[in-house]
């Protein structure tokens, strides 16, 4: 603010001396300070001028007839504060003026030193001007906190951010809802603090990867497990917070419910590997019996030929074989639409068939180590994408990385199935070393995710290691309506 070109710049001078109030006006327009001036001398005038019009400055003497000038620092006070109020006085001793600046008063000028007058307003109407400013910046400020913290309290998603040591600083009111807190009770606390152990253990892990690495992580699916042996979906982001210089002091973090949206797609997933369990049921049962039938007809009536030596025995004899041929392929792709059967032993005996398949056709040396007495019982459509998993990793080997060896591993711990591919081959060179997975990689992370696994691919010295973990309790036999009884992705 320029108050030396600003003549809207209104100054009220308290004083019953009109000579004293026209040197005051004098000294300010030598000091190139601009201004309208109006002088009152009483109470009533004063307050009416404060009621009536805007003030930027008083200026006052401290002793007049009428009025006081404390009376008239406490009522500018009591209206408004942030105005300037400047002592002009000739019988303002040191204890006064120290008292009056305790009062309130902004400065004080004797009358025998007007020359500091200039000097005196233009620093009050700054400071004032930039006070008030601030004021205004804050409860701007203070506004948008509000609005902010509405539009986030009202939103459905979990929302809240923590430091660099997983200490909570905000959450919002649908997090707080579930969790049965109120915000000052979290505020500042640890996640271990306010979440179950291995719940809170899998987010400051996520939080310290993202302060570490300064990344974000965007839509992750994760799995929660409940104390009550139901699993819950959670779909999550992580957004670094960063202060001016750019360094991560924290995370902000959201995270929403999809148990609903994986159930319905686990659903859609079930719906078609049954349709492919009974198409290969139908396939073996219906046109297998068929062909075998055939077959066994073929058969008798090649012996009836061989007794009559019959010129056309060996056409029945091609053709035997051809019959016989056709039922070895139509138990194959009988087998492969429900390669995961549990009348048939499961994965482990799926996943041998595999390694012998694997052997005879691509010549390969195929291992599967699986050293555990007891797999447990595993769901078929989810056993199934491991199966999936492995037949995409072993085809690729032998395809794409020119493998001559490939390891199957399988081993559970309480809580967890591991699964691993292991090949000797070329390694993902055209693939995943370049950023650009192909599509058999990314049907093999779907699959993954669809069961709530993570996936890793690592290149070795010689070859690539394919790497699943997966929660046990997701692989296990399904239970009706499982996450239903969950409270939420965060329950404590």
């Amino acid at each position: 603010m320029d108050i030396a070109t600003d003549t809207s710049l209104h100054i009220v001078i308290l004083e019953d001396s009109a000579v004293d109030a026209e040197l005051m006006e004098l000294e300010l327009r030598k000091g190139n300070v601009s201004a309208r001036y109006s002088r009152v001398e009483s109470e009533p005038q004063f307050k009416d001028i404060l009621n009536a019009e805007q003030v930027d400055l008083v200026l006052a003497d401290y002793t007049l007839p009428e009025f006081d000038g404390m009376r008239a620092l406490a009522v500018l006070r009591s209206e408004f504060p942030h105005v300037p109020f400047i002592f002009v006085s000739g019988s303002l001793g040191e204890e006064r003026a120290i008292e009056a600046m305790k009062s309130g008063a902004t400065d004080y000028v004797l009358k025998d030193r007007l020359q500091r007058l200039p000097s005196v307003v233009v620093r009050a109407v700054t400071e004032a001007t930039e006070r008030r400013e601030r004021v205004h910046a804050e409860a701007a400020l203070e506004e948008q906190r509000v609005l902010l913290r509405a539009i986030i309290d009202n939103l459905p998603e979990h929302i809240y951010a923590v430091d660099a040591t997983s200490r909570l600083t905000a959450i919002n009111q649908a997090m707080l809802s579930k969790l049965g807190y109120r915000r000052e009770q979290v505020i500042s606390k640890k996640l271990s603090e306010v979440f179950t152990a291995a719940h809170a253990r899998d987010m400051e892990l996520q939080d310290a990867m993202v302060v570490n690495s300064g990344r974000p992580l965007i839509e992750q699916e994760h799995v929660i497990e409940q104390e009550d042996g139901s699993v819950l979906w959670s779909m999550g982001s992580r957004i670094p917070l960063r202060d001016p210089q750019g360094k991560v002091v924290g995370v902000v973090c959201t995270e929403r419910d999809i148990s609903n949206r994986k159930e319905l797609e686990q659903e859609i997933l079930e719906i078609s590997n049954r349709e492919q369990r009974s198409m290969g049921s139908d396939m073996h049962d219906g046109l297998g019996q068929e062909l075998t039938g055939l077959s066994l007809m073929m058969k008798g009536l090649q012996v009836q030929m061989e007794r009559e030596h019959s010129v056309y025995l060996d056409q029945v004899v091609k053709m035997s074989e051809l019959i016989t041929n056709t039922i070895s392929t139509t138990r194959l792709m009988a087998r492969g639409l429900a390669p995961v059967n549990l009348e048939r032993g499961g994965l482990r005996e799926a996943l041998r068939l595999l390694m012998l398949r694997c052997s005879s056709m691509y010549n390969m040396q195929c291992t599967l180590e699986d050293q555990q007495a007891n797999l447990p019982d595993l769901d078929e459509g989810q056993a199934t994408h491991l199966y999936r998993i492995a037949q995409e990793a072993t085809t690729n080997a032998a395809r794409h990385s020119h493998a001559t060896a490939v390891t199957i591993e399988l081993r559970t711990t309480a809580r967890r199935l591991y699964l691993s591919i292991t090949d000797n081959g070329i390694g993902l060179k055209n693939g995943l070393s370049k950023g650009t997975p192909g599509m058999g990689l990314k049907i093999m992370e779907y699959r993954a995710r669809t069961i709530g696994g993570s996936i890793a691919f690592d290149t070795l010295q010689r070859g690539t290691r394919i790497a699943l973990s997966c929660s046990l309790l997701l692989l296990r036999r399904r239970r009706v309506n499982s996450h239903h009884k969950a409270k939420s992705t965060t329950h404590h």
